[in-house]
């Protein structure tokens, strides 16, 4: 950080950094016993569990996680440590990005104790071949994150405008040592934007704000309620993975997003999930 002239944020950026499990697809694997950590296929859920839906059909079910598997990994006890987490999403459509309030309800994120016996689940019949997913085991390893430039995390830092420029040339740097072919599914810690910040998105959509345009960032309101962007983390990160022909938008990303309160609450409930692409 010295040699990009970001000596005197040093301490601060390091104070950013968050622990992410990465979660790596083994696309030689798609015969999976119940509760594994998986991307695609369909879920195991209890029988009396209903598959989420929105007004108009079910949800795609695009993974679910093992907990217990990613225990070790969660080195800041985030997330319960057993039972499953699995996330749904209306991917036939894709047409909640997560920028307009009326989002809510095209995902979904469920958890089922390790308690409670569970059953894989039969496709909705009304889910067409684009919203079903070809399934992979899921292995997660330990991955340290820093903040995006674009972040409303670096923006509390300070910097000038050329100290962030400084700051995304060294954060491209770090990623040419990643695999770019390499997908970047992770639970936790900070994500790989497509397109910039999602903190500040999140706390205004789901306050009622549009932001499609600059129209909910520019609302009296915003001013108010923008420090509570603050209080945002990634829940999930699900890539695109043309393997299990799974596409979001242009080669984009969903975004899970949950409020550090809702976390710790097990509010899984009031996630709201981002797409972005190119």
């Amino acid at each position: 950080m010295e040699s990009a002239g970001l000596a005197a944020f040093a301490d601060s950026l390091v104070r950013l950094a968050r622990p992410s499990i990465r979660l790596t697809p083994d696309l030689s694997a798609q015969t999976h016993s119940l509760r594994t950590s998986r991307l695609g296929g369909a879920p195991d859920l209890p029988t009396g569990t209903p598959w989420p839906r929105d007004d108009a059909s079910h949800l795609s079910f695009i993974a679910q996680v093992n907990l217990a598997d990613v225990a070790p990994y969660d080195v800041d006890g985030a997330l319960p440590r057993d039972g499953l987490l699995s996330f749904f999403y209306d991917a036939v459509s894709q047409d909640a990005w997560g920028f307009d309030p009326v989002d809510h309800g095209a995902s979904a994120v469920l958890y089922t104790p390790a308690g409670i016996p569970v059953e894989p689940r039969r496709l909705p019949s009304d889910l067409t071949d684009q919203g079903v997913f070809d399934a992979f085991t899921l292995k997660p390893m330990a991955e340290m994150t820093f903040a995006p430039w674009e972040s409303f995390d670096i923006e509390s830092v300070g910097m000038t405008r050329d100290e962030r420029f400084a700051y995304a040339e060294l954060f491209a740097y770090a990623e040419l040592f990643d695999d770019e072919n390499a997908t970047k599914h992770r639970l936790l810690g900070h994500p790989d934007p497509v397109q910039g910040d999602m903190q500040l998105e999140c706390q205004l959509a789901t306050n009622g704000l549009y932001c499609g345009d600059s129209t909910g960032y520019q609302d009296p309101r915003a001013a108010e309620l923008s420090p509570g962007a603050a209080d945002w983390r990634l829940l999930m990160q699900i890539d695109s993975e043309d393997e299990a022909d799974m596409m979001w938008g242009d080669v984009g990303r969903l975004y899970y997003w949950i409020r550090k309160s809702d976390l710790v609450d097990r509010n899984w409930e009031l996630t709201w999930l981002v797409l972005q692409c190119g």
